[in-house]
């Protein structure tokens, strides 16, 4: 494939998606496939509920007994025996008798209605009903949540905490699912230090490889980090390392194309297959994307407000997609706009926000602080100035990513 630069987002997304495959299917335990993407229709293996049960304490019953019963004439049944939830039964409700039920217990051969245990009365090994208990009332059918092999979750469905109960309940204990992607994140740069080292002057912390793995554990995405120097060889064993135990690599900074930045030219020695280098968004356009021992390498630039954006408009999108999830990471929101917002025709601009509330209406607040980071940490949402667009007026609607 040839090499692309300087290319519109939607072009780089394109390119992303047709570059990068799901992983592999897994086979996994049902308590631990929360969150992953379903790589197969998943049908039960047994009725849900797998017997008919009570849905009250009461009395199971043959509902044409107790026809006509109410407050003023009741109509007395032998109590047959009783039955709680699991107790196995071979017990029959016969004409005019009845059997004790709490909530759960199968219901016996012969009932066809549970009459709740408030409008009863017992008087030794009698009770009393006071009301009617029509065919199927206070009964929960075998079947009536799933039949056996009815259909619980489509594949390609994220699996949420309820919806894995459900997969139990319908007799799945193991299930084929899409793995989450181990991502690798590495610094590049004599500058740039990992978190709890001594600082010397001009020196800094490497916050974007602690932004990004927060980010992909935000996503539930495994992962490891390493902070390496510009040094060609020390970059080579680094990224061979790291790809050799991740399904993907993220690298910040030297992503540019000066002599001093040397991620790119590392990856070009060995033999990756570059598949598009600077995308026209700000910020974070001096991001790359290439293909090497036939997994995704994306080079993101260092600055910390381009390292996130980058990111989060390219590389997740394709994280994602390796989990079966190629939907977009952030959900959409119309908002109002709060100040005006201008950007530059040529490319998509991208601003951080705030959310407020006023008087029942959403709006969306550009930061406007001096410093990069501080925008950045404190940013509820992302507005989008797309390309072809230069300026966005105050009070118009918009549409925002939410990130928070």
């Amino acid at each position: 494939m040839a090499k692309t630069y300087d290319i519109g987002l939607k072009e780089a997304l394109s390119l992303t998606f047709d570059a990068i495959g799901t992983l592999k299917p897994v086979t996994m335990p049902v308590h631990e496939v929360c969150g992953h993407v379903a790589a197969e229709d998943l049908r039960a293996v047994v009725d849900c509920p797998s017997a008919t049960s009570s849905l009250r304490d009461g009395y199971a019953v043959l509902s044409s007994h107790i026809a006509g019963a109410s407050r003023e004439q009741g109509i007395s049944l032998r109590i047959a025996g009783s039955l709680a939830a699991g107790d196995p039964t071979e017990k029959t409700v016969r004409p005019g008798e009845a059997i004790e039920v709490l909530t759960g217990a199968v219901i016996p051969k012969g009932a066809d209605a549970v009459v709740s245990v408030e409008f009863t009365e017992r008087r030794g090994d009698r009770v009393i009903c006071y009301r009617d208990a029509p065919p199927g009332c206070n009964l929960l059918f075998q079947g009536s949540d799933v039949p056996r092999k009815g259909l619980i979750a489509s594949g390609g469905q994220v699996l949420t905490p309820a919806l894995t109960g459900f997969l139990a309940a319908g007799g799945l204990d193991r299930l084929k699912v899409y793995p989450t992607p181990r991502v690798a994140v590495v610094a590049t740069g004599d500058e740039v230090i990992a978190p709890g080292n001594p600082l010397r002057p001009g020196q800094l912390y490497a916050s974007n490889i602690v932004t990004l793995y927060s980010w992909l554990r935000h996503f539930g995405m495994p992962g490891e980090t390493a902070v390496v120097r510009d040094r060609p060889d020390a970059l080579k064993k680094t990224f061979q390392k790291l790809l050799s135990g991740n399904d993907a690599l993220l690298t910040s900074g030297g992503a540019w194309k000066s002599e001093r930045d040397l991620t790119t030219k590392t990856l070009d020695e060995m033999g990756w297959e570059m598949l598009f280098h600077r995308v026209r968004i700000g910020p974070g356009k001096a991001v790359a994307l290439g293909i090497l021992d036939h997994k995704p390498v994306f080079c993101l630039p260092g600055g910390p407000p381009s390292n996130e954006m980058a990111f989060l408009q390219i590389a997740l999108p394709g994280l994602l997609k390796m989990a079966g999830k190629p939907t977009p990471p952030f959900r959409l929101k119309k908002t109002r706009l709060a100040e005006a917002v201008s950007g530059d025709i040529t490319w998509t601009q991208f601003f951080q926000a705030s959310l407020e509330k006023r008087e029942g209406e959403w709006w969306a607040v550009p930061h406007r602080m001096k410093s990069r980071i501080q925008s950045q940490a404190r940013a509820q949402a992302l507005i989008g100035i797309p390309e072809g667009v230069q300026r966005l007026a105050p009070g118009s609607i918009i549409e925002v990513q939410v990130l928070f």
